[in-house]
């Protein structure tokens, strides 16, 4: 046997161990951030129809016929007014405008006092005309209807004919009398027809109690959204030929919650706050979770097997598993290595979301500390590497794929979703954004924000 074998032996082994070193930094501190975040404010656009014609119907039926009877001489004036023909209205950019065409007939007596002379006489007269009212529509703070109507002109269609009386009278008198004891009689009654006829707030209190419903947005896992209406508003009416219009806004914060279908907690219906417009423009947030395990995997995945060299390749590392956890608002990669360094690395990026690949990657890769100061003695060239390079490369995670199907999934679900019997909404999401990533116990959190617009369609206001 050569006597210098234990010696070559013994120097090979001290090459190999030198070669090959056990690195074992401190491990970061496992640390994990709570899902809060400021909820969304919603916009629910709901639309209102008065039809012109429902309401048409309804005072043609009330105001038929014989409309005033005054039986009352001690003023010197008996009176009848009847509707000849239907009241027909139309909408005039806020105001309704109608005309009501009306038979008179007077009584009208006389008397002069003067001078101790008593001169008397009176006379009966027949006319008819057609009265044009204006309707100013208004909805009050407690969501009742508030109309009110005043007299614009009056036009006559047979003149008034005098029968009796030994003194011609003049025309304008007759009418002036008339038309001030009609104008308030039927400007009154038109008012309380509207309403008593039209329960407005019957309808927006449906809508107000059905927002509060949580609707189902998403299937896997089941998601729901609920939105807490906070305020309501409405736009002035205005219309056209046939229907008088305003919109109601309902704002609201969004809730999502996974799982079972989330608790209803109705609020009162606050009172109407006019605005100038409405759109109906909403975000809600969606949450996509990502388990470390399932990071993992993909880490080791696009990384496991791969090896780095030092720059004059005489040293290797080889990647063999990797491990991801939390550390803050940072995830740490626990890299298992073997070759010319065997153990655990550290390192440490904060998740950050690329809008324009749509990926979420770590920013600032690097390793942590404590890997920093362990390889100082035993494996310093591997800072120098390419390492941390190749590996914020492989670690990004496309949310593309996600971001359609959720988009797809939650349309097919909110494009016309019933909440009541009688309420109804229709959404659309057009944009999908990640907008903040959480480190949480459970997993990594990316909440979605998804922009869209949402009508509430509310079936018929009820007409007594």
């Amino acid at each position: 046997m050569n006597k210098l074998a234990p010696y070559i032996f013994a120097a090979l082994s001290f090459l190999i161990a030198s070669s090959c070193r056990s690195v074992k930094p401190q491990a970061p501190t496992e640390a994990y951030q709570t899902l809060e975040y400021k909820a969304p404010v919603s916009h629910v656009v709901v639309p209102i129809e008065l039809s012109l014609r429902e309401i048409e119907t309804q005072l043609n039926a009330q105001l038929n016929g014989l409309i005033y009877d005054d039986t009352d001489y001690e003023d010197g004036v008996l009176m009848k007014v009847w509707k000849v023909s239907p009241i027909l209205l139309s909408m005039k950019g806020e105001d309704i405008v109608y005309e009501v065409p009306i038979k008179i007939w007077a009584k009208i007596k006389w008397e002069i006092n003067q001078f101790g002379l008593n001169i008397s006489d009176e006379f009966t007269a027949d006319a008819s005309l057609r009265m044009t009212f204006n309707t100013k529509l208004k909805i009050g703070v407690f969501w009742k209807l508030e109309p009110q109507t005043s007299l614009q002109k009056y036009d006559w269609i047979q003149k008034p004919v005098i029968t009796g009386g030994s003194i011609s009278m003049p025309i304008t008198f007759i009418a002036d009398r008339v038309i001030k004891s009609q104008q308030k009689v039927i400007t009154e009654s038109i008012d309380n027809e509207i309403k008593n006829q039209v329960e407005l707030r019957k309808y927006v209190e449906e809508g107000w109690n059905a927002m509060h419903q949580p609707i189902q947005v998403y299937e896997n896992p089941t998601a729901w959204l609920r939105i807490r209406p906070s305020a309501i508003f409405v736009t002035p009416l205005s219309g056209d030929k046939d229907y008088a219009r305003a919109s109601i806004r309902i704002d609201g914060v969004t809730e999502t919650f996974v799982g079972k279908k989330p608790e209803t907690k109705l609020t009162n219906l606050p009172n109407a706050t006019y605005i100038n417009n409405a759109a109906g423009n909403f975000t809600i947030s969606l949450v996509n979770d990502m388990t470390y395990e399932e990071a993992g995997k993909i880490a080791t995945q696009h990384l496991g097997g791969q090896t780095f060299s030092s720059s004059n390749g005489k040293k290797k590392v080889r990647i063999d598993s990797i491990y991801i956890y939390g550390g803050g608002d940072n995830l740490i990669v626990k890299t298992k290595v073997s070759g010319s360094i065997t153990g655990f690395i550290y390192l440490r990026g904060k998740p950050t979301y690329d809008s324009v690949s749509q990926t979420i990657y770590l920013k600032n890769l690097d390793y942590s500390i404590e890997t920093k100061n362990a390889m100082v003695k035993t494996g310093n060239w591997i800072l120098k590497s390419t390492l941390t390079k190749r590996m914020q490369e492989a670690l990004r995670y496309s949310l593309a794929a996600d971001l359609i199907e959720i988009k797809k999934q939650a349309n097919s679900y909110i494009s016309n979703y019933t909440i009541t019997k009688n309420v109804s909404v229709k959404a659309n999401i057009t944009e999908l954004e990640p907008k903040e990533i959480f480190v949480t116990k459970e997993s990594i959190k990316a909440v979605i924000y998804a922009t869209g617009s949402m009508r509430m369609s509310i079936k018929g206001i009820d007409f007594q």
